[in-house]
């Protein structure tokens, strides 16, 4: 038995020894780390806003965070967003860099990724990362095609997925700013894109929202429903407004709001919305024509329309007028 007390009482020791050990270095090194990571963050900040001194933070959430860039004359020069989102292999870390009023790209840094070598990470190279300088989001990435405007990058031959990622995630970037700066939430902004649609495609509708749901009237007579919906995609949510006809039996018409990688194939989605009007209710995903390269986006719209379906057939039973 004496045995046995003495081998617990070392091994105690032991434990207690390495354990100290791990804790002063955990403690000692620290400081270090986190000085490294101020001055990778300050230097990342510099090369996509020029001319920057100082800069103030803003923590959004663990994968997001402004920061305020400003001049020796404490004047704001851009914003740098730091942001992380999925890519073909793994996260995505950048920092996107803004004009003052968050419409322009000034440039962007990545900071971490695990693509493919010699492939999707090629997506660090300067020749990719200087397309977006001048950039008007929402981004869309072209295949093979020289980009005509503003809003366009062309992709990385071979590396689509990682190029589209990096676009999503800019995009998402300027959302999240934009947001921020107007002090807008999502949601506001979202309705003020579907009065602006419903008033051009549908003149002299008019549309009162009750709770969630929007009732289109047209001289007293309701016309059908509509509600805003989300779907998860890749590496964001997407946003859809459905609207129904008085049976909510079928889709009347579908406008894709928002979504970070519905704009980088933007031309595709809104052709992809246009084939569901008409469609019965619930949609069957077999019986819809495939997005080609953006099947998780695709799900994404189908799994908003449904959601939004199950949330008006509910409401409009319960009674809602």
């Amino acid at each position: 038995m004496r045995k046995e007390y003495r081998m617990i009482i070392v091994l105690t020791v032991i434990i207690a020894f390495a354990g100290s050990i791990l804790a002063y270095t955990y403690v000692s090194t620290q400081e270090a780390i986190q000085r490294n990571l101020d001055n990778s963050k300050k230097t990342a900040l510099l090369s996509v806003v020029k001319g920057t001194e100082s800069y103030e933070e803003q923590v959004i959430d663990d994968k997001t965070s402004i920061l305020t860039a400003k001049g020796s004359d404490g004047s704001v020069l851009g914003y740098g967003v730091m942001i992380t989102g999925g890519g073909f292999q793994g996260a995505i870390k950048l920092m996107v860099g803004f004009n003052p009023s968050g419409d322009t790209v000034l440039g962007i840094e990545v900071l971490e990724n695990v693509e493919t070598p010699g492939l999707g990470n090629r997506i660090v190279e300067d020749g990719f990362k200087k397309q977006f300088e001048g950039t008007t989001p929402p981004i869309e990435v072209l295949k093979g095609q020289k980009p005509e405007k503003k809003s366009q990058v062309q992709a990385i031959t071979g590396a689509t997925i990682s190029s589209k990622s990096v676009a999503a995630i800019v995009n998402n970037a300027q959302k999240v700013l934009k947001e921020n700066l107007s002090g807008e939430t999502g949601k506001d902004s979202l309705e003020v894109k579907v009065e602006g649609y419903l008033q051009k495609v549908m003149p002299g509708v008019r549309m009162e929202k009750r709770g969630s749901l929007y009732f289109l009237e047209e001289e007293g007579e309701i016309l059908g429903y509509g509600i805003i919906a989300r779907g998860l995609g890749y590496s964001d949510s997407v946003a859809v407004f459905l609207c129904v006809d008085t049976k909510v039996s079928r889709i009347e018409d579908l406008l894709v709001l928002d979504g970070s990688e519905v704009a980088v194939n933007r031309t595709k989605f809104e052709e992809f919305s246009q084939k569901l009007k008409g469609k019965a209710l619930p949609l069957n995903i077999k019986g819809v024509e495939v997005v080609t390269g953006a099947t998780v986006t695709q799900d994404a719209i189908i799994s908003a329309v449904n959601t939004g379906f199950e949330i008006l057939k509910k409401e409009i039973k319960n009674g809602i007028k």
